[in-house]
């Protein structure tokens, strides 16, 4: 019999054994196949011995104290079994949840045990930040897992001994019964806690030690909290509350000695005297310190807590990377010329007159060809073409067979067949065709260029931004390459990504996706291939989950092959003195320290990443790289065709400039009283406000020789609307990362976005414009207001898109808006808007600029024509002729220039 059970029980237990292990062994079969398993078994044996580790010593810990409350409290009947094992079972769960939370912090205690110094130490403490980022929370956690480890041994440790005291005991049916004997009948209380005290005064000697080693820890944790205006320790910190907990770390420890002298005195009441003597003095030291904020530093707040300001300026500006920001005078000058235009044409001919988001829906329409394609986004990037440097959009062509007929939604179209996407479309920014849509350089399946560089030998993308389920290569299933026409044309992969299909990796992987298909489906061999995790984001992060990744990768054609570029972060949240902010666009984690310290570039066709540091000064790298060897490379290691498409990251660039829009103000007097604050401007797109977005720019920085790739930003002061200044940052190469900050006089005024939305709002000609345009069926999309520097000048540029407003309509750029100083001009293009006002060349007027008089019969003829020629507009619009549309535009144009 009993061998019986053993051979139903031994292959139940294999195989439950196996099922828990299949995500395991998913994980070391998907690692194995990206060359990345080095960093998997580190992350793994660290979490696996802290978890066996962490549980033992909890374990062996409280249910050694069990056992020995137990016999302490047992009475006549001696130690009850089942009680006992009872506890041994809270103490097992307990050590495993606590074994479980430990092994979580496996990036804690590898970061503390390579951590690298800043050589910069806090201004308080005279400490290295390194201490704060990388050792504080690794004694933190270790005073939190003693903590819990002696507190709940107290309590588990009482209760064993109070149920084998008081007589607890289960029956036969598991119920409990109270069975009286000799205890604790005709003892006192001190005689029945007496024999179980020196148990609890070691305990609480135990606990209170630890308390003492968290109060003297919570002290440098003020560096980094928030408590009215100082970001970090002020006055009150410093003076009361620092001290005190100083105080209280040894009056902590004094008490914990004070039981352990307990175990000489055998008095009981000490416990209670010692634990109310504590909280009686942290309530004491709380009030002292709200006391001290109230009466003393809030009358006189500045000039107390002026040094402390002045800690936490310094901190923000190095924790954000803003310390070496060059500043520098901007005198706008209104003396631009039509022969400084034209000195000035590699920034004139790449203004990005295209906003990214009518072009993503123009793409959609013109260059997606079937719906089981889609642009998850547009970038925008440069390229040398032909000797020109070149301001493009780019969008990569992805596959998404979640849009497969609801009939062609099987198992073997989704993850056989329709396995990837096909090449990417390219247009400048600035170019439009005379149908006001985009010119491409790259565009069509298969991918077409007039620019040999821009050519593709692999074209198809495996993995890419969208929502890309697993799939398998080399079947015996031909996969969907692209469509010619009314044929499909097929493919089979030719690389060596993804995990070999034997039959194990086949039976985890059939568990793991819940997919029989797997084990079952003829078209698989050995020799087939599994990919997972191929959307970019979520691949980097299963590989590199300590890094914080930018949530805007960008497409690269580089070397006859499309590749990803994404930026990533170091981020810590424990910067003394830095303050914290708390965005989506990085992180939904409070930081005040962040660097982009890594650019991760991931091959479209083969799934390949690399990881490489371009900020090797940072500490944060440094130490990671120290924990796991051989994961990231050197910048220098990056081709260079790839390395010239390094841009700035946009989300980074945010935060950077929010900031420093506060922290400029480096005087601690101007920066308490908030005199001088800059903030991020908004301006109108479509018909909304919205909060101004850093852009792109190819253009010759005032005082440089070249132009450049430069991502910027402009300023106002905060509840104004006029500019400031603005920022920019170098994204190429030479002089990558360097910031610039432009300061306006405050003297004069210079346009800010929202007043030149006014200026256009107030314009009688472009209203009459738009108000016509935005009829019923067609409505008009105002652009981003581009503000672009030339040599000492500004000049605002806004694009005007008209679209129909039924669905799938196709955006087209109708007219451009420029202003320059109090000149305002609108024009079908940007070269006949700078004419205008730079060539003295007459305006086009766009629509009726004269308003019917009565009596005027030539003004009703006129009219009348406008009237029907723009029903028939409509007409055209409705039905899609956008062509036709136009001619009618053109020719109510024509009428009223004439009139």
């Amino acid at each position: 019999m009993r061998l019986r059970k053993l051979l139903i029980f031994i292959p139940a237990a294999v195989i439950l054994l196996f099922f828990l292990l299949t995500d395991l062994l998913s994980d070391l079969f998907w690692y194995a196949s990206v060359g990345y398993s080095p960093v998997f078994l580190t992350i793994l044996i660290t979490s696996a011995a802290l978890f066996v580790i962490g549980t033992l010593l909890f374990f062996a810990f409280s249910y050694g104290n069990v056992i020995l409350a137990a016999r302490t409290g047992a009475g006549a009947f001696g130690v009850e079994k089942e009680i006992q094992y009872l506890g041994g079972i809270a103490c097992a769960v307990a050590a495993g949840i606590t074994g479980l939370s430990l092994s979580s912090s496996w990036e804690i205690i590898l970061a503390f045990l390579d951590q690298t110094p800043f050589h910069i130490s806090d201004p308080v403490f005279g400490l290295d930040i390194s201490f704060y980022i990388f050792s504080l929370p690794f004694y933190t956690i270790l005073i939190q897992y003693l903590l819990a480890l002696f507190v709940f041994t107290l309590i588990i440790s009482s209760v064993m001994y109070a149920a084998h005291r008081a007589g607890v005991r289960i029956d036969e049916y598991g119920v409990f019964q109270y069975i009286p004997g000799p205890f604790p009948f005709g003892l006192s209380w001190k005689d029945t806690v007496g024999r179980f005290l020196p148990q609890v005064n070691c305990l609480l000697f135990l606990i209170f030690t630890t308390l003492a080693a968290f109060l003297w820890l919570t002290r440098y944790s003020t560096l980094y909290t928030s408590k009215g205006t100082v970001i970090g320790a002020g006055y009150t910190d410093v003076t009361i509350t620092i001290p005190a907990l100083t105080i209280l770390t040894v009056i902590a420890f004094l008490i914990g000695l004070l039981f352990l002298l307990n175990e000489k005195i055998k008095r009981s009441e000490m416990i209670a005297y010692g634990i109310g003597g504590f909280f009686i003095i942290a309530i004491l030291s709380a009030g002292a310190g709200f006391l001290v904020q109230t009466l003393i530093v809030e009358p006189n707040e500045f000039n107390l807590e002026r040094t402390y300001l002045g800690y936490n300026i310094n901190s923000t500006l190095d924790g954000y990377n803003l310390a070496n920001i060059n500043a520098r005078d901007f005198p706008v000058l209104y003396n631009l010329t039509e022969t400084d235009i034209r000195n000035n044409n590699a920034t004139i001919s790449n203004i990005r007159l295209w906003d990214w988001r009518p072009m993503k829906t123009t793409l959609e329409q013109l260059q997606l060809f079937r719906t089981y394609y889609t642009f998850n986004d547009v970038d925008v990037d440069r390229y040398w073409l032909d000797g020109n440097y070149k301001q493009v959009h780019i969008s990569a062509r992805e596959m998404n067979s979640y849009n497969l007929p609801q009939q062609a939604q099987t198992w073997v179209n989704r993850h056989l067949v329709f396995t990837h996407g096909y090449g990417a479309v390219m247009s400048p920014v600035d170019r439009i065709t005379t149908n006001g849509l985009p010119e491409f350089f790259v565009k069509d399946i298969p991918p077409s260029s007039p620019f040999p560089s821009l050519s593709l030998d692999h074209p198809q993308i495996y993995y890419g931004e969208g929502d890309i389920p697993y799939c398998i290569t080399n079947t015996r299933t031909e996969e969907f390459d692209y469509p010619s026409g009314d044929e499909n044309i097929y493919s089979l992969y030719d690389g060596n990504a993804g995990v070999e299909l034997s039959l194990l990796p086949r039976l985890v992987y059939a568990i793991q996706l819940g997919s029989v298909e797997l084990l079952v489906s003829g078209s698989l061999t050995p020799d087939s291939k599994l990919h997972l995790y191929r959307n970019i984001l979520e691949r980097t992060s299963k590989i590199a989950p300590f890094l914080t990744y930018d949530s805007d990768p960008y497409v690269v054609m580089s070397d006859g092959k499309l590749s990803w570029i994404i930026d990533a972060y170091t981020t810590s949240d424990r910067y003394p003195y830095s303050e914290p902010v708390r965005t989506g666009e990085l992180s939904a984690k409070s930081m005040n320290y962040v660097r982009n310290s890594v650019k991760v570039i991931v091959d479209a066709y083969t799934g390949d990443i690399r990881y490489y540091i371009v900020d090797p000064d940072d500490p944060v790298i440094q130490t990671y790289a120290k924990m796991f060897p051989g994961l990231f490379r050197p910048v220098d290691d990056i081709p260079d065709d790839l390395r010239s498409h390094l841009r700035y990251p946009h989300g980074l660039f945010n935060i950077q400039a929010e900031i420093y829009g506060i922290y400029h103000m480096t005087d601690p007097r101007v920066f308490y009283n908030r005199e001088d604050a800059w903030v991020i401007p908004d301006e109108i797109y479509r018909k909304t406000q919205q909060r101004f977005e850093p852009y792109y720019v190819i253009m010759k920085l005032p005082g440089e020789e070249r132009e450049e790739f430069i991502l910027m930003l402009p300023f106002t002061p905060r509840n104004k609307q006029n500019l400031i200044g603005w920022m920019a940052v170098r994204c190429d190469p030479d002089r990558y990362g360097e910031m610039i900050v432009y300061q306006f006089s405050k003297q004069e005024l210079t346009y800010g976005p929202m007043q030149i939305e006014a200026r256009i709002d107030q314009d009688t000609d472009i209203s009459q414009s738009i108000t016509l345009w935005s009829q019923a069926g067609s409505s008009v999309v105002r652009g981003n207001t581009l503000i672009i520097p030339v040599e000492q000048s500004l000049l605002y540029v806004e694009p005007l898109y008209l679209e129909a407003t039924q669905k799938g309509t196709l955006p087209q750029l109708q007219r451009v808006i420029v202003s320059y100083g109090d000149k305002l001009t609108m024009q079908p293009t940007l070269n006949e808007a700078l004419q205008v006002i730079f060539g003295g060349r007459q305006a086009r007027q766009d629509i009726t600029k004269r308003v019917e008089q009565p009596g005027d019969d030539q003004s009703s003829s006129i009219l009348g024509q406008i009237s029907g020629l723009y029903k028939q507009a409509q007409q055209a619009l409705s039905s899609g002729s956008l062509g036709e549309y136009q001619q009618f535009v053109d020719r109510i144009g024509t009428l009223v220039s004439g009139y």
